[in-house]
């Protein structure tokens, strides 16, 4: 069962006679029930075939190697100390064009490899 609605300019009068102001931006559509009904029933089996949805992840994927930055970022280290490591050849490092590449197994053996140690200025 819909309830009555009457429209006056910028108001809603319900039967029970309470007003109520419906902003501009804002549209009032009246459903009956059962096509009420019949769209959440048809919403609800969208949002399941959703859910069924296999979505490729890229957990797949591997990665091997990441960006200077990224790997600046990782260490918790500055460029100029990242540049100190490449020149001594503490760390390897990849060359592609004018982006360098950092193997990910770098990361790891930065903390671990005692010969990969940054003398404080």
């Amino acid at each position: 069962m819909v309830n009555n609605i009457y429209y006056h300019n910028n108001f809603v009068r319900l039967v029970n006679k309470k007003l109520c102001m419906i902003p501009e931006s804002m549209n009032l559509v009246m459903i009956p029930q059962e096509e009420l009904a019949n769209l959440q029933k048809t919403q609800q089996e969208i949002l399941k075939q959703l859910q069924n949805l296999q979505i490729p992840s890229s957990v797949g994927i591997q990665i091997k190697n990441i960006t200077a930055k990224e790997f600046m970022s990782a260490v918790r280290i500055c460029r100029s100390k990242f540049d100190q490591l490449v020149n001594q050849n503490r760390i390897k490092i990849i060359k592609k064009r004018r982006k360098i590449y950092v193997p990910i197994s770098e990361v790891d053996r930065y903390f671990s490899d005692r010969s990969i140690q940054i003398t404080l200025l």
